[in-house]
């Protein structure tokens, strides 16, 4: 089993586990006690866990999935290198709609294109605010304080009335059945921008695929592109229809094989 994908096994292990001793990654992953150390090395460097004495443990340990506090200070780099990948993808005069999302929000702070931005996210409008590029509309209804976005029926409303030239959702987890959150009303805000659009865009780390969440904001056929930091396994891969172009960090664009 090569680097990649034992560690992506640990990783998708430990967020079932939420804690994992040397010993434990050794009889799960079937390898020798120096192999097991440094893949515990190498996930906790990149932000991916948490090392702790004798082992590690999911990062917020206790927490299913991370608030949206804590994901802002974990992954600055993955998130900071998928943002930058990411901008190009907006051109010019479009419209676009850009989701609650850590990695997003980085998004939104480098913007300079002159184009058109809906979000239910404060934090993109506070980003977005004093861009003169950008002609920015924050979607209305009740502010959600811990996830720090707007919902309700006013936001639906309004979604409704525009379609967009791309969507830009972000992801809590993603598997063969769909994109899903935490969330409820917010997985319904993203369900409706992705009906107002023929381009679907995810932008995610890849450590969210293959996990599972309880509300679902979209169809994976409705994503045209996926953008993640390292590749996805053919598995993953064979969820989304033929027509889904891949791009990752580590790699060139590469298109379904």
């Amino acid at each position: 089993m090569d680097q990649v994908t034992r560690q992506r096994q640990l990783l998708t292990h430990l967020d079932q586990v939420r804690q994992m001793s040397v010993a434990d990654v050794m009889v799960f992953l079937a390898v020798s006690r120096d192999t097991a150390r440094r893949d515990i090395v190498a996930v906790t460097e990149r932000g991916l866990a948490q090392r702790i004495h004798g082992g590690l443990q999911v990062l917020n340990f206790g927490s299913a999935i991370p608030s949206y506090q804590d994901r802002l200070q974990q992954f600055d780099t993955v998130k900071t290198a998928l943002a930058k990948r990411a901008l190009p993808l907006i051109e010019p005069e479009q419209y676009v709609f850009i989701d609650v999302s850590t990695t997003l929000l980085k998004l939104t702070q480098l913007v300079t294109q002159r184009c058109t931005v809906y979000t239910h996210s404060l934090d993109n409008a506070i980003s977005l605010a004093t861009n003169a590029a950008v002609d920015l509309h924050l979607l209305g209804g009740e502010l959600n304080q811990n996830n720090r976005f707007f919902m309700g029926p006013a936001a639906l409303a309004e979604l409704k009335t525009v379609y967009f030239d791309q969507v830009l959702i972000g992801a809590a987890t993603v598997n063969a059945n769909g994109v899903f959150y935490s969330d409820a009303t917010d997985a319904t805000v993203k369900r409706q921008a992705l009906n107002q659009t023929a381009r679907g865009v995810l932008v995610c780390e890849h450590r969210k695929f293959g996990n599972s969440a309880r509300f679902c904001g979209g169809r994976l056929d409705q994503l045209q592109l996926v953008l993640t930091d390292e590749p996805l396994t053919l598995t993953e891969r064979a969820w989304f229809p033929p027509t889904t172009r891949f791009i990752n960090l580590e790699e060139a664009n590469y298109e379904r094989r």
